[in-house]
This record gives structure tokens, C-alpha cells and sequence, in this order.
């Protein structure tokens, strides 16, 4: 099977959380879109002969750790995510041999999922009867159960899970922040968005703080988990004007206009602003 989809790190944007914490203090670069080949996991488990009473599958790759007395890396699915027939393990990446830092020879896909469930240089497969008690799973990699994966700096007693499915995003690519255009002219604003765990329903670009949005064209639909390219001409006044993007997926689903903030900075989509300085 092959498919385009988005891997992103959990993290990714982590560095513009307030207040700050702690982790790599990513930008909005951690995360690619390629069209992946491979078999499907459920073929493969079919293939082994999965007995009843089976919980989840456990993976884990030929990567150790660095520190001698560290927990090995493995991530698990719920059995019925694992056989849903879109989970994958790819053996090729835009058409050529996976390469070594993508995961040769085999890795985990798991479209619309962060990349931690991303599981590269695979090389195990377990498939449990119980709960994944790995620290990778029960500890790590986990966020606030509720909407937006969001709490306030300091709150205790917040019930966390595994993170699971990403969210919409959207982002303005060829014009960097504070950029000169040209005032009462055609500006093209061009972009990239992506639904998180489905596909785009919707860009929409608002220069008035959200009061009012008006709908961007998309480009080519490659698929629910791929990026989707948008694009509109906006005609801005003299001085700066903060262009805002949105994106809403097929479930309804919108970036909000307030960031989220947890003590790990997953999950990070709110609403993008670019200003532009138009004279």
C-alpha cells in the first residue's frame, strides 16, 4: 500500500510555550509530509495468527539506548488502531529505499498519529494481553484528557493519557514575519495545511484579529494525512497588518485562537500570525 502522510514530533513548536518549558524549544520545523510505501501491519498480523484476548502491539526498533540504565524506546496501539489496515510498516519513502535516517529498513506509519508512535528501524513486534506498562507508553509522551490537551501552568491533579491524534494547522510559507509588500497591490499569500488525524476542510485568512474570515483556494487533495496546499490575494493599506490562517479539518475541527500550554508543550496549533508591512 502507499499513502501520503504528515509525521510531526509531539513537541513541535514547543519553543514558543509560555511559560516556557522544558525540551527541545522547537520553531514550526519539526515535522515532513511523504509518500510512504509498505505492507499493512494488519497483513502482517493476519499473516502471524493473532490470538483472542489480544490488547495491544508493542513495538520496538534496533536503536539502544544511550545511557546505560535507560528504559529501551517502544510504543504501543490498541489492537483494533493496529488492524485498521492504514497503520503501516514502510519500506520506502517518495519512491526510493527508506533512507537509514528516515528509518532503513523498516518503520512504523501511523497516519494522522504523532511521530513518537513512529517507531523507526523496527525490528520487534509484540502483541499483548494486557496494558503496555512501558515507561514510553505509561509515562512518557503523555498529556492533560482534556480538549486541546490544555491546563494552566502549575495545576495538579489533571488526568493524562497517551498523546494520540494530531490536530489541524495551517502556516503562511513564502512571506517571513514583518516582510515589505506592496500597499494596495495583489499580495499572494501561499501555504501549507494539514487536518491532523483527517483531512482539510477549510483554509481561511482573517486581517481584522478573527472578526471576520475569508476562504483561501486549496490545491491538490493528496490525502487525508497530507499536507494541503492553499493560497489568496489579499490587498493590504499602508503599515502592518497581522495576517491570520486557519485551518479546519473534516470533523469540524479548527485551530483555536488561544494557545494550550501543558509541562511537556504538545500539541502546540493555535491560530498563525504574520505581519506584513505593506508601504
Amino acid at each position: 500500500m502507499e499513502l501520503a502522510a504528515v509525521n510531526q514530533c509531539s513537541g513541535n513548536s514547543r519553543g514558543y510555550f509560555q511559560p516556557r518549558v522544558a525540551g527541545g524549544e522547537w520553531s514550526n520545523g519539526a515535522m515532513g509530509n511523504a509518500k510512504w510505501m509498505g505492507v499493512r501491519l494488519k497483513d502482517l498480523l493476519d499473516r502471524a495468527g493473532v490470538k483472542r484476548g489480544a490488547q495491544r502491539v508493542r513495538f520496538a526498533g534496533l536503536d539502544d539506548p544511550v545511557v546505560s540504565d535507560a528504559p529501551k524506546f517502544m510504543k504501543s496501539l490498541d489492537i483494533d488502531h493496529a488492524r485498521d489496515g492504514e497503520v503501516m510498516l514502510a519500506y520506502q519513502m517518495n519512491g526510493s529505499q527508506l533512507p537509514l535516517l528516515n528509518g532503513f529498513p523498516l518503520r512504523l506509519v501511523v497516519p494522522g498519529w504523532y511521530s513518537t508512535y513512529w517507531v523507526k528501524m523496527l525490528s520487534h513486534i509484540e502483541v499483548l494481553d494486557g496494558p503496555d506498562e512501558n515507561y514510553w507508553t505509561k509515562t512518557a509522551y503523555t498529556i492533560p484528557d482534556t480538549p486541546g490537551a490544555n491546563m494552566k501552568p502549575g495545576q495538579t491533579g489533571v488526568k493524562m493519557v497517551p498523546i494520540n491524534r494530531m490536530v489541524p494547522r495551517a502556516f503562511v510559507t513564502n512571506l517571513a514575519d514583518h516582510v515589505r509588500v506592496k500597499a494596495g497591490a495583489g499580495t499572494t499569500l501561499r501555504g501549507i495545511a494539514m487536518g491532523g488525524s483527517t483531512g482539510v476542510r477549510a483554509v481561511d485568512v482573517s486581517t481584522d484579529g478573527g472578526k471576520t474570515w475569508r476562504s483561501a483556494s486549496l490545491g491538490t487533495d493528496a490525502g487525508r494525512y497530507s499536507f494541503r496546499t492553499w493560497q489568496t490575494t489579499l490587498a493590504l493599506p499602508p503599515g502592518e497588518t497581522a495576517v491570520m490562517v486557519r485551518c479546519t479539518n473534516l470533523d469540524g475541527l479548527a485551530q483555536p485562537m488561544v494557545p494550550n500550554w501543558n509541562p511537556s508543550g504538545f500539541m502546540r496549533n493555535v491560530i498563525e500570525t504574520t505581519t506584513l508591512s505593506a508601504a
